[in-house]
C-alpha cells in the first residue's frame, strides 16, 4: 500500500494548500490555481473516511500534476469544452490510479494471494471499490491479460467480471 503521507509530502514539496470545507453535495474535493496558488479544497464530512478520502486527494493531486489551466464543469458548456473537460478528469483519474495502485503492486497482491476480490484489492491499497475498478479498466485499455507469474494471468476482457486464469502443465509419459 502506499502510505496516505505520501500524498501529504507531494502536497507538502508542491506548496499545495489543502483545507477541508463543507462542499455542495456532489463535489467531494475540488483543486484550482488562481494565478499565485495551488489549492485543494476536500469535503470535510469525507475527512475521517480513509477509503474516500485517499481517493479523491490523490484525484485532486492528479489534477496538480496533468492539468494546466481551469477545467470547471459550468452549466452552460459547448460539447468540445465538455470534452475537453473530460479528458482532464480521465488523466487525473489515471495518474491518481496509477500512484496508489501500481500495476505491479497489484499483481504481486494477487500472486501472493493477499486479495482475491474487488472488496480485498480495495482494503489492502485502502481506496474505495470504484477506485479499484477505473484501475482494472485503464489495464484493460492497455492489454487485456496480465502475467501474475508463470502459471497464472489476470484476464480483464469482459470487465466488471474479472478472471484469473491457471494453465495447467501437462507432462508426458
Amino acid at each position: 500500500m502506499i502510505e496516505t503521507s505520501k500524498l501529504e509530502n507531494i502536497i507538502s514539496k508542491c506548496g499545495i494548500i489543502l483545507e477541508f470545507r463543507t462542499l455542495p453535495d456532489s463535489t467531494l474535493g475540488y483543486y484550482f490555481f488562481d494565478g499565485n496558488y495551488y489549492m485543494i479544497l476536500i469535503d470535510d464530512r469525507i475527512r475521517n473516511l480513509e477509503k474516500l478520502y485517499r481517493t479523491v486527494l490523490a484525484e485532486e493531486i492528479g489534477h496538480y500534476r496533468t492539468t494546466i489551466g481551469d477545467i470547471t464543469p459550468r452549466k452552460y458548456m459547448c460539447y468540445g469544452d465538455r470534452l475537453e473537460v473530460d479528458k482532464k478528469e480521465v488523466a487525473a483519474l489515471r495518474w491518481a490510479v496509477d500512484f496508489l495502485i501500481p500495476t505491479e503492486m497489484l499483481l504481486d497482491a494477487i500472486k501472493n494471494k493477499f486479495v482475491r476480490n474487488l472488496s480485498e484489492m480495495a482494503d489492502h491499497f485502502v481506496v474505495t471499490e470504484q477506485f479499484v475498478m477505473h484501475k482494472l479498466e485503464f489495464m484493460a485499455r492497455k492489454q487485456s491479460i496480465w502475467k501474475i507469474d508463470d502459471q497464472k494471468s489476470l484476464c480483464l476482457m469482459n470487465l466488471p467480471s474479472v478472471f484469473i486464469y491457471q494453465q495447467t502443465l501437462i507432462s508426458n509419459m
